[in-house]
């Protein structure tokens, strides 16, 4: 019983800092939240002021050297009765979004994230992915069963859970699957650019979509050594044109014309549709990747959780579907 606990706790929670986190900027999706460094929106009245969000944190957590806190966005929370301080966590293992929700008195602090309630609380994000994700899929169109992963093809963590979604794929072929990208473009300066290379992909072809991303995924370290160059004084820059040549190779190797490929990623109507994809994210609430809904149901990172409990969970939430639940 313990064991099904702690399954059910990883999947639940889903605050690994293993996660690549994603710092918000302002978008036009108006669920979309400003990163720290964008300007300061008005706060709402009585909400706690960023001075004092600083200093409770440097008082709580001030005795780690290797912890660093930063507020990223203060605002009303979805609760009435509560304001929501979104803060990014650092260590030299990685970051991480949390959420924390602070009382109208200013007394009382919780932290985590605010589960939605109901006979069918996930609703409201199953028809949003149902209607809204059109990344590169697999699986039929008229599945019951419908797994949206959130994804950036720069990012460590999203590389280590493939094997964790060819996995899933293959234990559930009658799911219909779809890699939605959401490159964090604050924390991976290629990865935009790989989406756009990949979207480009998927609408002429899906599995030279999916090659192209595990070709990338394989590489990962490999273009970071090629495209990453430092100076002599150590200041890091990105080689633009050893980014297009490594996505040109990968393309090449899925069977698509590189230079037609390139020139489609490099459209402005390509960028709107990955504009698209990371505001469907911030619609629902995305602040790392990967993370799994499955039908819309959160998961958070699959490569965090125990296999036997996301099964179950997969398994059950199909059961669920096709009762009409």
């Amino acid at each position: 019983m313990r064991n099904v606990l702690k399954c059910s706790a990883v999947l639940l929670l889903s605050l690994s800092l293993f996660a690549q986190t994603s710092e918000k900027k302002p978008a036009a999706a108006p669920a979309s939240k400003p990163s720290a460094e964008a300007a300061a929106p008005a706060l709402p009245p009585g909400a706690p002021s960023k001075e004092l969000a600083e200093a409770y944190f440097k008082r709580m957590f001030g005795y780690d050297p290797n912890l660093k806190v930063q507020v990223a966005n203060i605002q009303l929370s979805p609760i009435p009765e509560l304001f929501e301080v979104d803060a990014l966590f650092a260590t030299p293992e990685g970051q991480q979004f949390v959420h924390w929700y602070v009382s109208r008195d200013l007394k009382h602090a919780i932290a985590g994230d605010v589960l939605p309630f109901g006979a069918d609380p996930f609703e409201r994000e199953r028809q949003e992915l149902a209607k809204s994700a059109f990344g590169p899929t697999k699986g039929p169109a008229n599945a019951k069963l419908l797994i949206v992963e959130f994804a950036d093809l720069e990012c460590p963590a999203c590389k280590e859970a493939q094997p964790v979604m060819e996995k899933l794929r293959n234990d559930f072929p009658e799911a219909r699957f779809i890699f939605q990208s959401f490159p964090l473009t604050q924390l991976h300066p290629w990865a935009l650019r790989a989406s756009a290379y990949m979207d480009c992909l998927a609408r002429s072809n899906q599995d030279q979509a999916f090659t192209f991303a595990d070709s990338v995924f394989a590489h990962q370290k490999e273009i970071e050594s090629e495209v990453r160059k430092t100076d002599a004084a150590g200041k890091t820059t990105i080689d633009d044109a050893a980014v297009t040549d490594r996505l040109r190779h990968y393309a090449f190797l899925a069977g698509a014309d590189p230079a037609a490929t390139q020139t489609c990623a490099e459209t402005p109507a390509t960028a709107e549709r990955i504009k698209r994809s990371q505001a469907i994210g911030n619609s629902i609430g995305i602040t790392a990747t990967p993370t799994l809904f499955i039908n819309g149901r959160h998961v958070g990172n699959p490569g965090a959780a125990q296999y036997d409990a996301l099964k179950a969970l997969a398994a059950y939430e199909a059961e669920q579907a096709t009762a009409g639940k």
